[in-house]
């Protein structure tokens, strides 16, 4: 997603193009948005297919907190040296938000025929929870970001522990995501890419591609231990269906371990992505409308049970991945840029009474 991150500028322009836009970045997003499509492309397998469950658990445990701990990464160009805040970014993502929740809502209703879906701005759509939150992180980024990084840092995860106790929290502005993902978010901020390169050779990369295949082996032969809703962060612990450390007091441990199991696939995935141009480095620059508009169609595979046509009866999980593979590519062309583009362009200033742009650029 991240779709109005700027360039970041590095010396070597073997890893930069021409405007100082960083090719390991670009790499990685696109990667993540082709995680994001193939997790929800095979979503509806994963009953019936032990393959695509592990795969599903193995994306989902690590592709949103990754995206949100580069978007984190982004978010320090928020705030200026001398300490004041851009707002065009925050209002950009609103409007991005406000326009793909409209237009969602309107497709589930008019085309799915959803009659009974719940008509509210502040209760996001499905997959929406991520604009939804970059505005409240945005909107919380200039005061805490005044507080020492420790406590920042500890004050988030503790926050991540407990809000599973809170049964109210849910749907509504995507709270319980926000809270949860928000320690990602803040470890991003803080983060420097040289701390990453500086271990990165080919023993890190032969070690971080084990750790992969290791967990995926292990979703496949223990996913039964796994509690999938902890991985998707969108409920408290009651409705989580927990599989382990079920007693109140020690049920905070499964948020712990989601923690642990993520932060250690975002540092593996990392060190794999390439540093240098590849054929789909272009394409990382427009992952926001590809995680927008796969939805849609999304919503028409579960809606018309795309996955149960005969074409599927065999090898269906990799026909399925094959798909949207092809999916993220078609999406990520440029023609599917514009409408963001367009709305991108919306600014903030003419809303102000009293204008100042330094705030607004």
């Amino acid at each position: 997603m991240m779709g109005i991150s700027e360039p970041v500028p590095s010396k070597l322009s073997k890893y930069t193009d021409d405007k100082g836009r960083d090719y390991f970045f670009d790499n990685a997003k696109f990667i993540l948005i082709l995680f994001v499509v193939l997790a929800h492309s095979i979503a509806p397998l994963k009953s019936a297919h032990d393959s695509a469950k592990a795969i599903w658990i193995l994306l989902n445990s690590f592709h949103m907190s990754c995206f949100i701990f580069m978007s984190g990464y982004f978010a320090k160009s928020y705030i200026g040296k001398d300490g004041t805040v851009k707002y065009q970014r925050l209002f950009t993502y609103i409007m991005y938000y406000v326009f793909a929740q409209a237009a969602m809502t309107l497709f589930e209703y008019f085309v799915l025929g959803d009659k009974d879906i719940q008509i509210s701005i502040f209760v996001p759509r499905p997959a929406l929870w991520y604009l939804l939150s970059m505005i409240l992180w945005f909107t919380v980024l200039p005061f805490v970001s005044k507080f020492k990084v420790p406590v920042v840092i500890i004050g988030a995860f503790m926050a991540g522990l407990l809000v599973g106790y809170d049964q109210k929290a849910g749907g509504f502005l995507s709270i319980c995501r926000a809270v949860n993902h928000f320690p990602f978010f803040m470890a991003g901020y803080y983060f420097k890419k040289d701390w990453l390169f500086k271990y990165r050779n080919v023993w890190t990369r032969l070690l971080s591609l084990a750790v992969i295949l290791s967990f995926l082996a292990f979703a496949f032969f223990k996913y039964d231990i796994i509690a999938t809703r902890i991985i998707e962060c969108s409920y408290n612990y009651k409705g989580a269906k927990l599989k382990l450390f079920t007693a109140a007091p020690v049920m905070w441990v499964n948020r712990l371990i989601f923690y642990i199991v993520a932060a250690i696939l975002c540092a593996a995935f990392l060190t794999l992505v390439p540093r240098t141009k590849t054929f789909f480095t272009k394409f990382g620059s427009r992952t926001l409308q590809v995680y927008i508009i796969h939805r849609f169609l999304y919503f028409c595979e579960t809606e018309y049970e795309w996955f149960k046509l005969p074409f599927f009866d065999n090898f269906g999980v990799y026909k399925m991945m094959a798909i949207a593979v092809i999916i993220t590519f078609i999406l990520s062309l440029k023609p599917f840029e514009y409408p963001f583009n367009w709305i991108a362009k919306i600014k903030i200033a003419p809303l102000l009474k009293q204008t100042d742009n330094r705030f607004i650029k």
